[in-house]
């Protein structure tokens, strides 16, 4: 797989030039915050399908992560470029131990493997790129919108299964909030490709003009849908051929899509001798269409046939790139899209990097008003029972209080509460000098 490393370079770069011509950024270490990752930076698809876990299954796999004690708290992400945990603990090494047995367990991976082609990001770092992702700006096609409701989906189920502590939920609130305004105001999602249209496109550039092929599109989800979708934006096909298990299905959107017909499953290697591209877009969790069965119908082995699957996991037999005429592309096949329709210079990459670092700011303050709410409260108890007690020593027997009495009491009050803060900030060295210990009493009581 090519990683296209300096185009990474360049999008980071600017975003950390836009930090440092901030002023205002102080960014405090967010403890014991830590993200397991396995993506398209890190692994080829052929590993990642290994790790990825489809929608259905996301609630069954947080309940059996939750059995590991020392996760705190976490949220299970993944699509078809990574799968992530974003988690807490006091104990980093158990916990990356509890994590690749979970997938060791769960989806049967070797442990070797989790150790090869994974990675732990820390504190600080692991915030910055849920805000990255959130807004599609850790996508494989920049700026895809795809993430951002695979991201609400995973929060929603981690707030059922209650995996979220105060820290993570305040981060993907703050992540998807940001990547909704990032939409909102720059065109970077608007314009940019989806998987699905970068495969149509890729077909479009390798196979000649679409409008002189016949493409047979495998699923009628939505993947599938977004390509029919580019297949009409960018012209149309010679013939457009859909199919499904569900042929329902495929009835209800093949006039919105133009399709030409569609065939029964059953079918679909026969039908496959008849075009000239297939486009494989199912939530099938394997391998559903296999080499050695085309291989036995097929007519021409002259007759160049040539396969798109964006599924994650897999649904075409990768020994189909082993036949004669036949070209198999994946995934990461898509990152020729991505290096060469990436315009890390536009003005809505700008936009949007400014609008992360507003939204990281803001979380850092939550974070921080967070850190000091229990703080506050338990210095407005103390300084209620200074007042309450102060209270208490006027006996005033069914009698008026006097004007003096109300005077000498409040006084005592103010005089009580502010004693120890005031003797503590004259004889403490870590509040700077005298002077700056008047700016501090300055600045908090607005004098």
């Amino acid at each position: 797989m090519v990683i296209n490393y300096k185009k990474e370079n360049v999008l980071q770069s600017e975003f950390d030039l836009l930090s440092t011509k901030s002023k205002e950024v102080v960014f405090p270490k967010v403890h014991d915050l830590y993200l397991f990752t396995v993506n398209y930076k890190t692994a080829p698809v052929a590993i990642r399908e290994k790790f990825s876990i489809p929608e259905y299954s996301l609630t069954e796999a947080n309940q059996n992560l939750k059995k590991y004690n020392s996760l705190k708290s976490f949220l299970l992400l993944s699509t078809c470029n990574r799968t992530e945990i974003y988690f807490r603990t006091d104990n980093l090494e158990i916990s990356t131990k509890e994590i690749h047995d979970f997938f060791t367990k769960n989806s049967g991976i070797e442990q070797k493997i989790t150790k090869e082609y994974t990675t732990i990001v820390k504190e600080n770092e692991v915030i910055e790129h849920a805000f990255k992702l959130a807004c599609g700006l850790d996508s494989l096609v920049l700026g895809e919108s795809q993430v951002l409701s695979q991201l609400k989906s995973a929060y929603s189920i981690a707030q059922k299964e209650q995996t979220l502590d105060s820290t993570l939920e305040l981060l993907f609130q703050g992540a998807i909030k940001c990547a909704k305004e990032a939409h909102k105001k720059t065109s970077l999602s608007k314009n940019c490709q989806s998987i699905s249209s970068a495969a149509i496109d890729l077909a479009n550039k390798v196979c000649g003009p679409l409008k002189t092929k016949s493409i047979m599109v495998l699923g009628a989800g939505k993947m599938a849908k977004l390509a029919l979708e580019h297949v009409i934006k960018i012209g149309g096909s010679k013939e457009t051929v859909v199919l499904n298990r569900s042929p329902h299905r495929v009835i209800e959107f093949s006039d919105k899509y133009q399709a030409d017909r569609s065939i029964p499953f059953e079918s679909v290697y026969e039908g496959m001798n008849d075009v000239d591209i297939v486009i494989a877009a199912t939530g099938a969790p394997h391998f559903i269409i296999f080499a050695e069965q085309f291989n036995q119908v097929r007519k021409d082995f002259d007759k160049s046939l040539f396969i798109f699957d964006i599924s994650m996991p897999r649904n075409i037999d990768s020994e189909f790139s082993k036949l004669p005429n036949v070209k198999l592309m994946d995934i990461d096949s898509l990152q020729i899209i991505y290096s060469q329709t990436t315009d890390t210079n536009s003005e809505d990459l700008k936009l949007s990097n400014e609008i992360i670092l507003e939204g990281i700011k803001k979380f850092y303050k939550q974070i921080e008003e967070k850190n000091i709410i229990p703080v506050i409260k338990t210095l407005k108890e103390k300084v209620e029972k200074i007042r309450t007690e102060k209270l208490s020593t006027i006996k005033t027997n069914g009698s008026t209080v006097t004007l003096e009495e109300l005077d000498y009491i409040t006084k005592n009050i103010v005089n009580t509460i502010f004693h120890k803060p005031i003797k503590n900030l004259k004889e403490s060295k870590l509040y700077g000098s005298q002077e700056e210990k008047s700016q501090l009493l300055k600045d908090l009581f607005e004098l």
